[in-house]
C-alpha cells in the first residue's frame, strides 16, 4: 500500500538524522551572520523548519550545539588543512602554498566558515574560541612552523620572516577578505573577490611580496586554484 501524501499544512517527516544536520546547517548560518549570542534558539528553530523542543531534543543545551558545530563541523576542516603537514619533502614555498590552498579550499566549501572565524574564535570573547583551540592540531602547526625555521637557518627562507608570524599572516590574508566581501564590494563595486583570484593574490603575495618577478620566480611552484566561486560574507 503506498504511502499517504502528508495532508496540507503539515511539513513532510524529516529522518532523524537528515533533521539534525539540517538544523545545525541553520544554527551555523544565523551565527555566521549574527553571532551567537544575537541568535535564539527560537530563530534557530525557525531557520531549521523545526520546533524549538526538537532543538532541545536533539542538542539539550545551547552549550551542547555548540559542541556539536565544534566537533562536528569544525574539527575535521581544522584537520584537511593541516594533516598533511609536515611534508619533509616540500620546500618551503610548497609548504606554504599547501596551506593555502587547503585554506582556500575549506572556505570555497563552507562560505560560514570566514565569517565564523572572525566572530567567534578571533574575536575576544569568541563563544568558540575555547572550543575550537581545543581541537587545532597543535603539533602539525608547530611542524609547519619548525620547518620553515629550519629552511631560515638553512639560508633557503626570508631571515626577515618570523614563521609564527607568517602563519597569523596566512590566516589574516585568507579569512579577512571573505568575512568582509561585501563592505568591501559596497566600497567598490567593481572588485572581484572572486576565490580564484583571491587565491593567486593571495599566494603570490605571500612567495613573492610586491617586487617585480623574476626569471626564477616566475617558476616558482604554486598551486591550483579552487572552483570559482564570489566571496560571501
Amino acid at each position: 500500500m503506498s504511502r499517504q501524501a502528508p495532508r496540507a499544512g503539515r511539513r513532510a517527516r524529516v529522518p532523524a538524522g537528515d533533521g539534525r544536520r539540517q538544523l545545525l546547517d541553520a544554527a551555523i548560518e544565523l551565527f555566521a551572520e549574527r553571532g551567537i549570542a544575537n541568535t535564539t534558539i527560537a530563530q534557530i528553530a525557525v531557520a531549521g523548519r523545526v520546533t524549538a523542543a526538537m532543538v532541545h531534543y536533539w542538542f539539550d543545551s545551547r552549550e551542547k550545539l555548540l559542541d556539536a558545530l565544534v566537533e562536528e563541523r569544525l574539527a575535521p576542516l581544522f584537520h584537511t588543512v593541516w594533516d598533511p603537514v609536515p611534508a619533509h619533502h616540500e620546500t618551503p614555498e610548497e609548504l606554504v602554498a599547501g596551506v593555502v590552498h587547503r585554506l582556500f579550499q575549506v572556505t570555497s566549501a563552507n562560505t560560514w566558515v570566514p565569517s565564523l572565524w572572525m566572530r567567534e574564535i578571533i574575536n575576544e570573547g569568541g563563544l568558540l574560541r575555547e572550543r575550537a583551540l581545543r581541537h587545532v592540531p597543535l603539533d602539525r602547526v608547530a611542524a609547519f612552523a619548525m620547518a620553515l625555521a629550519k629552511a631560515r637557518h638553512e639560508g633557503e627562507f626570508n631571515p626577515d620572516i618570523e614563521p609564527w608570524v607568517l602563519l597569523l599572516s596566512i590566516l589574516a590574508l585568507v579569512m579577512v577578505p571573505q568575512a568582509t566581501g561585501r563592505l568591501w564590494q559596497r566600497l567598490n563595486p567593481q572588485a572581484s573577490l572572486d576565490l580564484s583570484v583571491l587565491e593567486r593574490h593571495v599566494t603570490g603575495l605571500l612567495l613573492h611580496g610586491i617586487a617585480a618577478p623574476t626569471p626564477a620566480s616566475r617558476k616558482a611552484p604554486t598551486r591550483a586554484t579552487s572552483p570559482k566561486s564570489k566571496v560571501k560574507p
